[in-house]
């Protein structure tokens, strides 16, 4: 198991840190700003609508944070230009995602996908892909070998989930109110891990 707060995976995308409330709490207002900027630029359905409350944002962001300090959440965020062993600045936070991890009994080998955002200066670089994949490894490494997610229908999200192997299955239509107002449908997709041995 990897230790909190570590470095996973470095690439030409960046580098990948999971996130340890001690190592990386500074950064909040950081992600709140990645999240709010995806919401406000891109009309990203994710979860506020604007005009958007700073204050909910750092709320919820904080919420999550609990979740990670419960060991029922991961977050993943990617850092450009980080030095190994240095705290992260957090003009170096480029994007991040994360693994709910569920607490049932009846599915501790699942975990579901939420809020991979990649800041829209930092795109087509390959850090979503980057996000994703180290997800994935630090959910095999916990047994978490079936992954759900959710996406806006249409979007290129959507396009880049098939590609790094998600299955589809299935649309609701008029699934999420978009910051634009529109009803957007929603696509769900969900992938099977191969156990490391």
């Amino acid at each position: 198991m990897t230790e909190i707060g570590t470095m996973i995976d470095t690439t030409q995308s960046g580098t990948v840190a999971l996130f340890s409330p001690g190592q990386h709490g500074h950064l909040i207002p950081y992600l709140a700003a990645i999240h709010a900027s995806c919401i406000t630029h891109d009309r990203t359905i994710a979860e506020f609508l604007p005009p958007l409350s700073h204050e909910k944002l750092l709320a919820w962001w904080k919420e999550r944070i609990a979740e990670v300090a419960d060991g029922k959440r991961l977050i993943f965020i990617l850092l450009d230009e980080t030095e190994p062993g240095h705290r992260p600045k957090g003009s170096e936070v480029k994007g991040v995602v994360m693994l709910s991890m569920s607490s049932s009994e009846t599915g501790p080998f699942r975990g579901v996908v939420e809020k991979l955002l990649v800041h829209k200066g930092f795109r087509n670089r390959g850090g979503a892909r980057t996000l994703m994949s180290a997800l994935e490894t630090e959910a095999t490494k916990r047994g978490r070998t079936i992954l759900l997610l959710d996406t806006e229908t249409g979007s290129p999200a959507e396009e880049m989930y098939k590609k790094l192997g998600y299955n589809e299955l299935g649309k609701i239509p008029e699934y999420g109110l978009s910051p634009n107002g529109e009803l957007k449908g929603g696509t769900f997709f969900w992938k099977n891990l191969p156990l490391q041995s």
